[in-house]
């Protein structure tokens, strides 16, 4: 695992530049009070109208230089920033999507956009603050204790011992408000998987005349939010006014000595007045340095939140997959599969035991909660089995890895994926080094039903797909996700209940093209409904995570409890209607 530091790498020029503008910057505004305390000691006296002028002259120069050199230092301050904080985002991203489904599922997809929207935004404020200050307001602070002690080794104790207090100030409350910055975050990763809930559920919230309860939800998780903001906003609060506190005494005292030092001819005016000055430039960088802390603070965080996210081991999709000896004459076997979800107290799916001959069509059907969608993961290969074996075949091989594996299946979800950009972009989705034609294209969107709304729409094929899919109906998402899936053209094809958003006439029609033109496409059909399952070869039916029946429809009706329920139970609705 690399470290952070590594994406500052290519902009150490940046880096470098900024802090040392910001150096040259802190130079010039410790020479302005030595120009003042001559201008009110010698010059202002003499009345020496000359040498007034290049004084005012030179203390106009180092302003303009001054504002020039912030400017650029900021420049290059933001732009380390901005670049580091990019290269940075886009390798979590990339990261994210290696991870095994386990571990994305424990931290949870919420946590995992806040980590790679907030938390990345706030590595790159403390960056930026960090390259603007670092060498800055030391230099201030260092500088102007020696700047004082020229001016009166006296007077300089005044400014170490408010420089140490205030050092300790920011110390203690940064250690105070350290670990409530930790649970802000977790805080926050809550309120952004609640608010994503409440957004993917809108319809249903609004059916349901759920409006009012959610939002109270929302709100109550953001009052805890707010409640823990604020108490660590108030051990925040206090380091202002308490640096104020600290310097405003400080400044009293330097007073106080300052003019009995000028009353007894030990120190002058305009020594003093540069004195005070040095101590309001301490002030000022002293407030900046609290600010920086806190921060530093809440980037160290999300930078820990950040690196455990990279420290996870990515999914192995090129270890070599065990082969286990079986009758390769066949494409999928299951024996005794179990699978159960981490920390689950049961296991999802049990007993699984099946055999499917190249080109049939397995059926899988059962109520809420039996596990096909789960049999639909091991099958895709996003999860493995716990125990038992799960083999897919090709011509007698199997997959040598899990990459392999993914690549010989073609899934069509229950809910349809499409990404925004065209029609075509969609359907070419992981196809980008194979050539297809146009002539394919059209071919695939036919045997999906979908070429007559395609044609339909202004472009075609290059019709615009708003993200989501969200200018389609649900019917002709769920027909250009199967289109997609055809064109792929692989050994295995998963409909997870990928139907469901069609009538009959245009699932029949769907399932013979598939039917005549995919003869070698092994076609697991997942399913509700027994008549789109009536001719498959064979039909596992599951319950409660178990595998309780198996076999053709007639065979089924005859023999299977449960099978006989679901078919009766929508042929019964069928008839009333």
């Amino acid at each position: 695992m690399k470290s952070l530091l590594v994406y500052i790498k290519g902009y150490v020029k940046e880096a470098f530049l900024g802090p040392l503008f910001k150096l040259l910057e802190a130079s010039i505004e410790l020479l302005v009070p030595l120009l003042i305390a001559r201008m009110v000691d010698q010059i202002i006296p003499d009345n020496n109208q000359g040498d007034l002028v290049i004084v005012v002259f030179w203390l106009f120069v180092l302003a303009v230089l001054g504002v020039l050199v912030s400017v650029t230092a900021q420049y290059f301050s933001a732009k380390a920033a901005v670049r580091y904080t990019q290269g940075l985002t886009d390798d979590l991203f990339a990261k994210v999507m290696r991870l095994p489904q386990a571990e994305r599922d424990r931290i949870g997809h919420s946590s995992l956009v806040t980590r790679l929207s907030g938390d990345t935004f706030q590595i790159q404020t403390g960056i930026n603050l960090f390259l603007r200050l670092f060498l800055r307001a030391p230099i201030i602070v260092v500088g102007a204790i020696i700047m004082a002690f020229l001016l009166s080794p006296k007077v300089t104790l005044i400014f170490v011992f408010m420089v140490l207090l205030l050092f300790i100030l920011v110390f203690g409350i940064s250690r105070i408000t350290a670990p409530a910055y930790q649970k802000l975050r977790k805080g926050l990763d809550r309120i952004v998987g609640l608010t994503q809930e409440q957004l993917s559920g809108m319809r249903v919230v609004r059916a349901f005349t759920q409006t009012e309860r959610e939002k109270q939800s929302f709100a109550e998780e953001n009052n805890a939010y707010l409640k823990a903001q604020v108490k660590v906003g108030h051990w925040a609060a206090f380091l202002s006014p308490l640096t104020f506190f600290v310097v405003n005494v400080s400044l009293i005292i330097l007073l106080w000595r300052g003019q009995q030092y000028v009353s007894m001819s030990l120190l002058s005016q305009g020594a003093l007045m540069a004195l005070v000055n040095y101590l309001l430039q301490i002030l000022t960088e002293l407030l900046k340095v609290a600010t920086m802390t806190t921060n530093l603070n809440q980037s160290y965080i999300s930078a820990q939140r950040v690196l455990e996210v990279f420290q996870l081991p990515d999914e192995d999709i090129l270890a070599p997959i065990e082969e286990y000896a079986t009758d390769k004459r066949i494409a999928l076997e299951a024996t005794k599969v179990t699978f159960q979800y981490p920390g689950a107290s049961e296991p999802s799916l049990t007993g699984l035991a099946l055999a499917v001959q190249p080109g049939q069509v397995l059926g899988v059907i059962g109520g809420t909660g039996s596990g096909k969608s789960t049999f639909v993961q091991l099958l895709s290969g996003l999860r493995q089995v716990t125990s038992g074996n799960l083999t897919l075949y090709k011509k007698g091989a199997s997959p040598a890895n899990l990459k392999e594996w993914r690549e010989w299946v073609a899934v069509v979800p229950q809910k349809a994926q499409l990404f925004r950009g065209t029609v075509r972009e969609n359907l070419l989705l992981g196809m980008e080094a194979v050539a297809i034609s146009e002539e394919q294209l059209w071919l695939a969107l036919e045997h999906a039903q979908a070429a007559d709304f395609v044609k339909a729409k202004e472009g075609g094929l290059d019709a615009v797909v708003e993200a989501f899919g969200r200018n389609f109906s649900g019917g002709q998402r769920q027909r250009l996700t199967m289109a997609r899936a055809l064109l792929r053209r692989t050994p295995f094809l998963v409909l997870d209940d990928a139907t469901s958003a069609l009538d009959y006439l245009t699932e029949a029609k769907l399932l013979q093209a598939i039917a005549t033109h995919y003869k070698d496409m092994t076609l697991i059909l997942v399913s509700q409904r027994t008549r789109t399952l009536k001719s498959a070869d064979q039909i596992v039916v599951l319950d409660k995570g178990e595998q309780v029946a198996l076999g053709t429809h007639d065979e089924l009706l005859s023999t299977s409890p449960v099978y006989q329920d679901i078919h009766y139970s929508q042929h019964q609705e069928v008839t009333h209607g």
